[in-house]
């Protein structure tokens, strides 16, 4: 490989037997190339590549990740590329796996939640691993888990949907973009 990870490559004891060590990589300034990457994945311990492909800490920036502490909002504010709707989707899977039982998913539109935040190229459904991707209902507007947990899609052009249903957690994306809030006060 020609990028030189020294500072944020560690060689670290395994924790597979079939395998002589286990990286743990992070990336502060920006993702590896999909190319370097796979290799990674291909040279680790099938326990340790899972973990590497999917476990957001390995990967994402610094900037990327939830605050720490107790919060009730994050707001990532930032341009095209930055890994906002994986953020947001790599978050609720943190969420579920931490217990969330009932979540809601804001997008401007309909549309724009389930092609964006469900079925996007970084939206629920790609950025979950085979054993943890939930089924999707888009009849109903529904992501269930194996553990139960359940996301229901909204958009933000039918406010009045989201009463009633309660919910744990909610990822609210392109929130500049929803054309209630400009039009009348939503909040």
């Amino acid at each position: 490989m020609r990028r030189s990870l020294s500072e944020t490559t560690f060689v670290c004891t395994p924790t597979d037997q079939r395998a002589d060590y286990r990286l743990r990589i992070f990336t502060p300034r920006a993702d590896l190339p999909k190319a370097e990457a796979d290799a990674l994945i291909r040279a680790m311990a099938p326990g340790e590549a899972n973990a590497f492909e999917y476990d957001w800490r390995y990967r994402a920036r610094p900037e990327q990740l939830p605050p720490a502490g107790s919060w009730r909002v994050w707001l990532l504010m930032a341009g095209r590329g930055f890994g906002k709707t994986r953020c947001g989707a790599k978050w609720v899977r943190a969420e579920v796996k931490a217990g969330r039982r009932r979540i809601a998913l804001v997008g401007p539109t309909a549309a724009d939640a389930r092609q964006v935040m469900v079925e996007g190229a970084s939206g629920t459904l790609a950025i979950s691993p085979d054993p943890e991707r939930p089924l999707y209902e888009p009849s109903k507007r529904r992501l269930t888990w194996p553990n139960g947990a359940i996301a229901t899609t909204y958009s933000a052009d039918e406010p009045e949907r989201l009463r009633g249903p309660q919910h744990d957690a909610a990822w609210c994306d392109e929130v500049g973009a929803w054309l209630w809030c400009v039009t009348r006060s939503a909040w």
